[in-house]
C-alpha cells in the first residue's frame, strides 16, 4: 500500500487495536506501546498546531512503516 492510501486508512483509526490491525495488514508488527505512540502521533498530526508546523499523517506513516 502506498503512503497516501495508508495515511487515508490511518486517519480513520481511533483505537490501539485498530492501529495494530492496520499495521499487521501492512507487514509491520507493533507492540501495545508502539501502537499507542503511533496513535498519539496520528492524533497530533491531525491537530491544527501540527498543520501549522507542517506535520502530516504521511510523515507518521513514513516513520512507522519505513515508506
Amino acid at each position: 500500500m502506498d503512503v497516501k492510501a495508508l495515511a487515508d486508512k490511518l486517519r480513520k483509526v481511533t483505537t490501539i487495536s485498530e492501529v495494530i490491525e492496520v499495521a499487521k495488514e501492512n507487514g509491520v508488527d507493533l507492540n501495545l506501546e508502539q501502537a499507542d505512540m503511533m496513535l498519539s502521533d496520528l492524533f497530533q498530526a491531525e491537530s491544527e498546531a501540527a498543520e501549522l508546523n507542517g506535520e502530516t499523517v504521511e510523515q507518521v506513516v513514513e516513520k512507522y512503516f519505513n515508506k
